[in-house]
């Protein structure tokens, strides 16, 4: 009687190409194009987004990433939406940060200054650009976040003026926008000041005028 042959164990996959198959088929892959295209569009630029090459990059088959956005403007709505949620939880934080009304609009203040500094490209496109000329419909979940986002400065503001520390003579979505105008206005000309930053003495004095600018701001709004 022969000897049962030994069934043979097939090899087992590289822990690349296992890891990268594990990514995509646990859901992840969204996020990673999600992660990966929100550094490339701050590296270089809107126009250098291309969903084959972030395939490439990601090392999965070129049809994998159309699954989650079919077109290229499925990904720029969603990267916007991820800015507006992040947005809408500094509100958030700002609104917790203090009882005080006018140190939650201060923190807000600060919240949107940095959240543009480290996003720059992203803010371009969360406020204008090709989003909302392309004639492409704006998504539920971009709508929804983006209220959320002015909603939770309309209320800080709204907050300070019921408190009596901020301007009622003025309607509040007019307060809040001149303030959110300020604070924008700021961060955007001053994001080449930022990344030129190269100490913790720099980053503290650049934090230290960032103080200055808002407690003039809020002075000019105060009753």
């Amino acid at each position: 009687m022969k000897p049962a042959k030994k069934k043979q164990s097939q090899p087992k996959p590289t822990s690349s190409s296992s890891s990268k198959s594990s990514a995509y088929h646990h859901g992840n892959l969204r996020e990673e194009v999600l992660e990966h295209s929100k550094k490339v569009l701050e590296r270089e630029g809107v126009s250098s987004l291309s969903l084959r090459d972030i395939a490439t990059d990601l090392g999965v088959s070129h049809t994998a990433p159309y699954r989650h956005f079919p077109k290229k403007m499925d990904l720029l709505q969603a990267l916007v939406t991820e800015g507006f949620r992040e947005l809408s939880e500094g509100m958030k934080r700002a609104w917790e940060y203090s009882e005080d009304p006018l140190e939650k609009i201060k923190m807000a203040g600060i919240e949107y200054i940095f959240l543009l500094l480290k996003n720059p490209r992203r803010t371009e496109l969360m406020f204008g650009g090709e989003i909302y000329v392309s004639g492409d419909p704006i998504s539920d979940e971009l709508s929804e976040w983006g209220k959320a986002a002015y909603l939770g400065m309309f209320e800080i503001v709204e907050f300070g003026q019921k408190q009596l520390k901020l301007k009622n003579s003025i309607p509040t979505d007019t307060l809040m926008m001149s303030f959110w105008s300020g604070v924008h206005g700021f961060a955007v000309l001053n994001e080449r000041k930022w990344k030129q930053i190269k100490s913790k003495d720099e980053e503290e004095r650049f934090r230290k005028e960032v103080n200055q600018i808002l407690d003039i701001m809020i002075e000019g709004t105060r009753l």
